[in-house]
């Protein structure tokens, strides 16, 4: 059994020092930060799984007469939550990539300036949702802007900050749902936005402040905090329906996952390493894991969660910072399968498969059911002729059109083939991309780290 919770510190300066680094891939100056200041996580290990389960990204040679079946591309008008859908699995997605012999290349549809990029002080934490034929996005000062999805024209801007606190903010997310946009605030405020016109109806303070979106189904609004809390807030008026306090962390990323939420459970990651599954109606707690760091770097010690949660199947699939990514039975909390990688950036699931992004550029096609491994291909490898450095951090992966896409920090996208994973295309883009893109309406929107808005679409629509 675990431990009885204890209600988190709040944040000092050493573990907002550490916020700012826990958004960025490569961070191992953090190993020499932590090399003498060690925290020991709750909770016991248990591992009765075998070596071949446990291993790293080794390809399972035994499966290679195997074909990745995917199931067919489905429309899908909207992308009104982070991950797609409350559950941050939508599947195998439609994408317009332009007329026959075109060879699947995307173009250039639009872009369009949203604000305050990304810096030393500040970051975009939230990426891109889609709803309504409407593009909303978050900058780095928490200003938030609506956008004609097919044209890239402004319709409204609100500033989310308190009048009283406009000197700075550090991003935000959003999330739409019945009709509302939701606002989660890096001041510590939620806000419920007339996703028309931008105006405010109601706005409600937070214990602590929040860095990413939130999730919200069935009138309820789940947003987790800085002090590793989940809240669970009424979508009709904000008031705090419940709060599910994890262990302490020391480390707290830049940059919090958005729960994932299927059927009355709700599976939440926290800056502890902790994965927690809850009931949604009430808070209760149904079961709790721990990624435990793995490896023998010091950076493994920071065994937070950072990736969004995904639920298909009956299967949680989770990836840890400290080294370690598993999946867990939804309804027993049974752990699966475990694989020593660990990642910042969600898997994509879609039939049987999970397509798997580990700290090092490596993409993954692994069995949801099994861990096992089909393929392995390094984005990171440079290419042909090229001697410019790789992007120092993926976002996270989308399976649309037939292929995986993968954007990067260094201003590049990636075409892989889901089959083999062979690299199909690399393609430059107006800047580098740390969030996960949105597809809606057949068209691909990227959120750049200097604050530009992208749509990507076939060429016979751009």
């Amino acid at each position: 059994m675990r431990a009885p919770k204890i209600p988190a510190a709040g944040p000092g300066r050493r573990a907002l020092l550490l916020a700012s680094a826990g958004l960025l891939g490569g961070c191992e100056w953090l190993d020499d930060l932590f090399r003498e200041r060690k925290v020991p996580l709750a909770g016991e290990r248990r591992s009765v799984l075998s070596a071949v389960q446990r291993a790293g990204l080794s390809v399972d040679e035994g499966l290679q007469a195997r074909a990745v079946s995917l199931p067919p591309p489905t429309p899908n008008a909207d992308w009104p939550q982070a991950g797609g859908a409350p559950s941050h699995a939508p599947g195998h997605l439609a994408l317009d990539t332009g007329a026959a012999g075109s060879g699947g290349s995307l173009r250039e549809a639009w872009r369009s300036s949203f604000g305050s990029g990304s810096g030393y002080r500040r970051r975009i934490t939230g990426a891109p949702i889609v709803a309504g034929g409407t593009v909303y996005v978050v900058d780095a000062l928490g200003i938030v802007s609506a956008f004609d999805a097919a044209t890239g024209a402004r319709r409204w801007r609100l500033d989310s900050r308190p009048e009283e606190e406009r000197d700075g903010a550090v991003g935000g997310g959003v999330a739409f749902d019945a009709g509302t946009l939701y606002v989660a605030s890096g001041l510590a405020e939620m806000l419920a936005v007339d996703p028309a016109e931008g105006g405010v109806r109601w706005r409600t303070r937070l214990p602590a402040p929040t860095r990413g979106a939130p999730t919200v189904v069935n009138g309820r609004i789940f947003v987790p905090t800085i002090e590793n809390q989940l809240l669970a807030l009424s979508a009709e008026d904000g008031r705090r329906l419940w709060t599910h306090r994890a262990s302490p962390a020391t480390a707290v990323p830049l940059g919090l996952p958005a729960p994932a939420v299927e059927g009355d459970t709700v599976v939440a990651g926290f800056a502890s390493g902790e994965l927690s599954a809850l009931r949604a109606s009430d808070g209760r707690v149904l079961w709790t894991e721990t990624l435990a760091a793995a490896g023998t770097s010091t950076l493994a010690e920071i065994a937070g969660i950072r990736a969004l949660p995904v639920v298909d199947h009956g299967r949680v699939f989770a990836v840890g910072m400290g080294g370690l990514s598993i999946a867990i039975d939804l309804r027993s909390g049974r752990r699966l399968w475990e694989r020593e990688v660990g990642g910042t950036e969600a898997p994509w699931s879609a039939g049987e498969w999970l397509f798997l992004l580990s700290r090092d550029g490596e993409l993954a096609a692994i069995g949801g059911e099994n861990g096992r491994v089909r393929w392995v291909t390094d984005l990171q490898r440079p290419r042909e002729g090229r001697r410019d450095p790789p992007p120092a951090h993926w976002a996270a992966p989308v399976l649309a059109g037939g292929r995986i896409l993968v954007a990067g920090s260094g201003g590049e996208m990636v075409a892989v083939e889901p089959t083999d994973g062979r690299i199909l295309e690399r393609r430059r883009l107006p800047g580098g991309v740390t969030l996960q893109p949105a597809v809606a309406g057949g068209t691909l929107y990227l959120a750049t780290d200097d604050a530009t808005l992208v749509a990507l679409r076939g060429a016979a629509s751009a």
